[in-house]
């Protein structure tokens, strides 16, 4: 579960304008939660909050009772929760695409010996069986979203955060990726996605900022 209480955030010198006021919201295991909301409303900021890359300036954010904010319990932060940048360039590190899945499984301690299996899994998850020696430069928009999916599901992340996940792909690249996320959610995924569009929020709770 995901609890937020009282969380106010405002950036470096916007103290008087804070972008979230004494905010709180719980999102319970298994969920399919769209934070909708125009541009500028927070929904990256919210969703950054979420996954533990931006903490709050106060209030309290908890992922399965670990505090984001807690150095001690960061590994198991990031096992149990990840996020998809709008961008997927800014989700990819390396040009092969096994190596850029496996630098997850290096981060949390996972033996050598169970990568292969492991991404290969990953990989056959999202649709790209066969892709792991094709390079990430080689990659279309929709196809870099699935690796970088396909990392979250090789730490076996239970919740994901998409961040606008969709916003650089054409129509046949969005439905993709939406039904990929949905596929994910009835697997028991808990899923977070941003999006600015009401025609995407139709597939669980909307939060409206």
């Amino acid at each position: 579960m995901i609890k937020i209480e009282n969380m106010s955030f405002w950036y470096k010198g916007g103290r008087n304008n804070p972008v979230f006021s004494n905010f709180s919201i719980e999102i319970q295991k298994g969920e399919f939660v769209a934070l909708q909301g125009a541009n500028g409303s927070g929904k990256s900021t919210l969703a950054r909050i979420i996954a533990g890359i931006t903490w709050p300036r106060r209030g309290t954010v908890t992922v399965n009772g670990i505090n984001s904010k807690s150095r001690k319990e960061f590994l198991r932060l990031r096992s149990a929760i990840s996020i998809i940048f709008q961008n997927p360039e800014n989700n990819l590190l390396f040009d092969r695409v096994y190596d850029d899945i496996a630098f997850g499984l290096e981060n949390l301690k996972i033996q050598k010996s169970e990568h292969e299996k492991i991404i290969k899994q990953a990989l056959e998850q999202v649709g790209l069986a066969g892709f792991e020696n094709r390079s990430t430069y080689e990659l279309s928009f929709g196809q870099k979203q699935r690796v970088a999916i396909a990392g979250i599901l090789a730490m076996n992340c239970e919740i994901i955060v998409a961040d606008e996940p969709t916003a650089m792909l054409d129509v046949d690249g969005k439905r993709e990726i939406y039904q990929l996320l949905r596929e994910l959610n009835k697997q028991g995924k808990t899923i977070i996605l941003s999006t600015h569009q009401e025609s995407e929020t139709k597939f669980g709770r909307v939060v409206q900022l």
